[in-house]
């Protein structure tokens, strides 16, 4: 049987499009090192206005895939049971939220089609699904896993690595890391059960 992995979404698979939202509705050109916090729309001068606006756009329209992603989650499914398990409610907005299931799963079907639909899943605590494997960049979000992978992002850049160890976690700073920590961790299997 495979074990499970879970992967999320918003910068770890896809990035860039609720930033281009921002930009569009401030007339700036904001990049990650400008956000101090975890949440984008602090940003904002106006958040109502932003959300009324952010609410008629498809943020995944403006939305780039991380590097080497496609490439290693189509190798990784040969060997594990990918979910890709995103958060889609947006507490400004939560009632609104709701087109952004559309969005998410539309984006995914056209990016990852080797991924089954039947996999996805839309949820904001993450901490009620238990995987062998988390890959998340928000590190409450890989509890009740074997594997912690935390993905480097703009907000996480300043979690040191002894802090990381304590909790269990290893830092991966791209899709190609994940690759070879998790191949690695198949060899390890490999070499265990022929002892």
């Amino acid at each position: 049987m495979k074990k499970t992995i879970m992967v999320d979404m918003d910068e770890v698979i896809t990035e860039g499009g609720f930033l281009h939202l921002v930009n569009e509705f401030e007339g700036t050109n904001y990049t990650k090192e400008d956000i101090k916090g975890y949440y984008m729309q602090d940003l904002v001068s106006d958040k109502d206005a932003f959300f009324k606006y952010f609410i008629t756009k498809n943020q995944y329209d403006y939305g780039i895939l991380i590097p080497d992603v496609v490439e290693v989650l189509n190798v990784l499914k040969d060997y594990y049971d990918i979910y890709i398990c995103s958060a889609y409610i947006i507490k400004e907005i939560p009632k609104e939220s709701g087109v952004l299931l559309l969005y998410k799963h539309n984006y995914l079907c056209e990016k990852l089609p080797f991924i089954p639909v039947e996999n996805f899943a839309f949820i904001n605590n993450k901490s009620l699904l238990n995987c062998n494997i988390k890959i998340d960049d928000k590190i409450d979000n890989l509890v009740n896993a074997d594997i912690k992978i935390l993905f480097s992002s703009y907000h996480n850049q300043d979690l040191d690595e002894e802090f990381l160890k304590q909790k269990g976690v290893i830092r991966a700073n791209s899709w190609l890391d994940i690759k070879n920590i998790l191949l690695k961790e198949l060899d390890n299997e490999s070499s265990s059960s022929k002892i």
